[in-house]
């Protein structure tokens, strides 16, 4: 479950309200880098950002997140996302979802590329018969 929600630029400082199922949460001052606490989930959340058109990195628990995978929707002044009870659930489904869009392939050959979903007892077994 998302806790924790973190917004920072670089090279901008900005001021955020930050607003969780339509009601203001907190605002905070001008700053490079901003972070709310979730307290409900699932949540609906609008950060509102002053000076607007401004991209920040997103991490959620201290994970870096994509606004594309996350579904996260940059408008001019605020940035706009659902967080869900199983929102990593979500975006490594989303992750595998693009990867196999990108490289044209199916669910089996997208699995055995990145080593998911794959039966490795054969290479531990070697592995351990190699440290004994």
């Amino acid at each position: 479950m998302i806790k924790k929600i973190e917004l920072y630029e670089k090279n901008i400082s900005f001021s955020c309200d930050f607003y969780c199922n339509e009601k203001l949460i907190s605002r905070s001052k001008k700053n490079n880098k901003h972070i709310f606490s979730l307290d409900v989930c699932p949540a609906h959340v609008k950060i509102e950002i002053k000076p607007h058109k401004i991209k920040p990195l997103v991490r959620f628990n201290n994970v870096l997140v994509n606004y594309g995978l996350a579904e996260i929707t940059p408008w001019d002044h605020m940035l706009e996302f659902e967080i869900k009870e199983n929102f990593f659930d979500f975006y490594f489904k989303n992750i595998l979802k693009s990867k196999q869009e990108y490289l044209k392939i199916t669910d089996n050959e997208l699995f055995k590329k990145i080593g998911y979903k794959q039966n490795y007892q054969k290479l531990i077994q070697d592995i351990e018969m190699r440290i004994k």
